[in-house]
């Protein structure tokens, strides 16, 4: 009996002494600091924590229950929480292990202090599809692991040369690390990728055998943008915000930071792709048996010419101006739908009714990213230069949708059409640059001069703008928005700030080099200061001057049909939510002690009996 007892106590302490035990995770390149790993200072006594791969993820085990830590890297005292914060990190006492934490960032998840924007209109059923791989409230972190090889190919291009690298990447959420293999690492963007901070593109495997390693939340590529002309890091975000809370199709973003083979290659953007699967999404097209039948899905990119859908472009290629990304399935000519409605365009009555015009076009969606485009001074879009949007034309020359995108130089930024009414913006008397058709005296865009213009129209599109902007564009309705980004990113823009003294890859030949974000840039793009060309400095100038032209008399937030930004509750592909309170070990930790517990009381009723 007494050898029993012995027995039982001791398995009672080792249980006991498992489920008080803390298990700590914090991603850290402590070499970006001049370290040499990580501590974790548990209630004032250091731990040295160890990277069981050698990479950013550092772990270790700590018996009993803590009530405060911090972490440090290891040999620079001046690198620690404590400071950095001003207040140690609090333990969860329900909790026996952290989330993925991030060395130097104060909020793991910012569910807490989330804020979201009035959602204008009614949503659409495309955004039930949405990815919890754009997760509100989350800032994922990608680990890139590339040969050594590709890696020096990499960080030595000059040019512009189409590479791509086969690599293996980790991805980790709050909760959860993934890990990828035989995945195309590739540039993305335009002129960003001419800036040192690149763009790039991830084409997961397409191997069926391994189905796991081919999605990540229900996507099979994604984009990291770069921000690197967006000293907020939200500017494009908050523009998706915009075009959800007007039931807009746009594609879904979210920050997320990256490191390149252990070392800090700065804050990006997680960005969807526009190709068959938002086609899929927001225009629901038909299928044939198995098979879907897509329509054309076109890029507009100016060039000499901007792509204003004139029949007469000079010497510009059709297929430059209006370049292929989703091609018909019918096997056509790609740019035969384009052109197609060109020449609708041109032969469109001046004067043609509402109900005519909208049996071939889109008119709600084109005059809803006008306005984005207008307020935001897009000025490297449509209306302004012929650029950054797209076109998709349902089959054999069905409905034409206009959509715009990538919002990085916008509220402000290097605007030079800053006041006045819509018109104003059309014709921007004080941009030189873009007074141009090529060598041509100036033109105006043909969407502008056949449908906005349009009488029966224009007057829709102006009380649409008064409805926007007194209840959504202000400071009002964006400001809470804007605030939580500030709160939410603050640790992370100052860490992408750090990352340009790590980042190895080179700016291209002949750039404008992008003067280098300091952290009063980046605090004035949050704060109001009278400088326009800053975000929110932007928002409060536009909104007023645009009330003042329209005449509309109040400015405020209405939530006509709920919110935009808040949690996705949407299940990712492998069946799991990112919304959990548990990191999963914490979890299979609590379960096995349960079970354990549950066999010695059972134990314990037959030693009885």
């Amino acid at each position: 009996m007494n050898n029993f007892l012995y027995s039982f106590i001791a398995v009672l302490a080792y249980i006991a002494n498992t489920v008080s035990a803390a298990t700590f995770k914090v991603l850290c390149a402590p070499n970006d600091y001049g370290g040499t790993g990580v501590t974790v200072y548990v209630d004032g006594t250091p731990y040295q924590m160890t990277s069981a791969n050698n990479d950013i993820l550092y772990e270790t085990t700590v018996d009993g229950t803590p009530s405060q830590y911090y972490y440090e890297v290891t040999g620079v005292p001046a690198q620690n929480e404590l400071t950095l914060f001003g207040n140690p990190r609090t333990w969860d006492p329900k909790s026996t292990s952290t989330l993925y934490e991030v060395f130097g960032r104060r909020h793991t998840v910012g569910d807490d202090i989330l804020q979201t924007i009035p959602r204008l209109y009614p949503p659409l059923p495309g955004y039930d599809k949405y990815s919890v791989l754009f997760q509100e409230g989350e800032i994922p972190v990608i680990n890139v692991h590339m040969s050594q090889m590709d890696y020096n190919q990499l960080i030595t291009l000059y040019s512009n040369d189409d590479v791509k690298f086969n690599i293996e990447f980790d991805y980790y959420t709050p909760y959860d690390k993934f890990h990828y293999t035989n995945v195309t690492l590739s540039l993305s963007g335009q002129g960003s990728k001419n800036q040192e901070k690149k763009p790039y593109k991830f084409d997961l495997s397409e191997n069926k055998e391994d189905e796991a390693n081919t999605e990540i939340f229900n996507r099979k590529e994604f984009k990291l943008r770069s921000l690197r002309y967006d000293e907020s890091g939200i500017k494009n975000k908050l523009s998706g915000d915009i075009a959800e809370s007007l039931g807009l199709p746009i594609s879904q973003s979210a920050p997320c930071r990256l490191y390149i083979n252990n070392k800090s290659y700065g804050l990006y953007e997680i960005a969807d792709m526009y190709k068959k699967k938002f086609i899929r999404r927001f225009f629901d097209p038909e299928k044939n048996s198995d098979e879907t039948i897509y329509g054309s899905l076109y890029k507009g990119v100016s060039g000499e010419y901007p792509a204003f859908f004139y029949r007469d472009h000079g010497a510009s290629n059709i297929q430059d101006l209006y370049e292929s990304v989703v091609e018909p399935t019918a096997g056509y000519d790609p740019h035969q739908d384009v052109l197609n409605m060109i020449e609708w365009l041109e032969n469109l009555s001046p004067t043609a009714s509402k109900a005519e015009i909208e049996k071939q076009f889109d008119v709600d969606m084109f005059l809803k990213y006008a306005i984005i485009e207008y307020l935001i001074c897009q000025w490297d879009g449509y209306i302004y230069s012929g650029n950054n949007f797209l076109t998709y034309i349902e089959p054999n020359n069905g409905k034409y949708h206009f959509f715009s995108y990538d919002f990085d130089l916008t509220f402000g930024k290097w605007c030079k059409a800053q006041t006045g009414k819509f018109e104003d913006f059309v014709a921007h008397p004080n941009d030189e640059k873009h007074q141009k058709y090529g060598p041509e005296l100036k033109r105006d865009p043909l969407l502008y001069t056949k449908i906005i213009q349009n009488p029966e129209i224009k007057p829709i599109f102006e009380d649409m703008i008064k409805d926007i902007v007194g209840n959504l564009f202000n400071i009002d309705a964006l400001g809470p928005r804007i605030d939580y980004f500030h709160q939410f990113l603050k640790d992370d823009l100052a860490w992408d700030i750090l990352s340009y003294n790590i980042i190895e890859t080179q700016s291209f030949a002949g750039v404008d080099k992008q003067e280098l974000p300091t952290m009063d840039i980046v605090e004035a793009q949050f704060t109001e200061s009278g400088n326009i060309e800053n975000l929110r400095d932007w928002i409060v100038f536009k909104s007023k001057n645009v009330a003042e032209s329209y005449g509309i008399n109040e400015l405020k937030a209405n939530p006509k049909h709920g919110n935009v930004g808040e949690k996705l509750m949407t299940a990712g592909s492998d069946g799991s939510s990112s919304n959990l309170t548990s990191s999963s070990d914490d979890i299979n930790k609590k379960k096995i002690v349960a079970y354990i517990c549950s066999l010695i009381s059972l134990f314990l009723v037959l030693f009885v009996r």
